[in-house]
């Protein structure tokens, strides 16, 4: 029932936001992904798009997401992070994005916090990079991980800072969240080649198997993947 609850819940959305704005990017785009799969969830159509339009986009990746098989099997963490991380090569060559614009942090699976000695790495990321927008997963997920990296990037970008920040969607369609900023809300319309190339992303994630015969990046609910199948990507400008 729940599931089903989740379906309706994730079409009226998609009714309601099909005609927003479109999304109008800048040339130097950062987007923060939690965990491995997170960019390509959320995201790729952005990042297709940007590199067609000759544009520069970056993505850093928080965790290795090695807590994925938490209470399933013995696989070691430092395997499990090794293993996405290979994943989250093949799912940007799919992309096109380069693999010089992919870069790993190594905050703690399910214990991301500003406080973390990661932080420095990632403010000093920001001030190389110089993006004039950054993207980081929306603030109702109801996943603490992508809750921090959001507020992470909020604390260090600072109230007076020129950066636009964006928020993309992942476990946004997931979760009972109805508290949405409507007027600040875009879409991403995916050509269908961008759209098949968004679907192979995924499948390079959510397909290859551990030892254990589950996913590496985790047994994610059918509900989630196909919500993130959506033809469109939601966003929402908050600064």
């Amino acid at each position: 029932m729940k599931n089903f609850i989740r379906r309706i819940r994730v079409l009226l959305f998609r009714v309601l936001f099909q005609n927003s704005s479109e999304l109008v990017m800048s040339d130097k785009v950062l987007i923060v992904a939690p965990h491995p799969d997170d960019e390509v969830l959320g995201c790729s159509g952005l990042i297709q798009r940007l590199l067609n339009e000759g544009k520069q986009v970056d993505v850093v990746i928080l965790s290795g997401g090695g807590k994925s098989h938490a209470g399933c099997c013995e696989i070691g963490e430092s395997t499990l992070i090794e293993s996405r991380r290979n994943l989250s090569w093949e799912a940007a060559e799919i992309l096109g994005l380069p693999l010089g614009n992919l870069y790993f942090l190594n905050y703690p699976d399910g214990s991301i916090a500003f406080d973390c000695p990661e932080t420095r790495q990632l403010k000093k990321l920001i001030g190389t990079l110089q993006p004039k927008s950054i993207f980081v997963p929306h603030k109702g997920e109801g996943w603490s991980d992508h809750l921090a990296a959001g507020q992470i990037v909020r604390k260090l970008i600072g109230k007076g800072s020129t950066i636009s920040l964006y928020e993309y969607c992942v476990w946004f369609w997931y979760y009972n969240v109805w508290n949405i900023d409507r007027e600040n809300a875009f879409v991403l319309k995916l050509t269908q080649e961008e759209h098949f190339c968004k679907n192979k992303a995924i499948d390079a994630y959510v397909q290859p198997k551990a030892p254990c015969g589950r996913p590496w990046s985790g047994v994610l609910p059918p509900v989630f993947v196909w919500a993130n199948r959506w033809r469109k990507e939601l966003y929402f400008k908050i600064k």
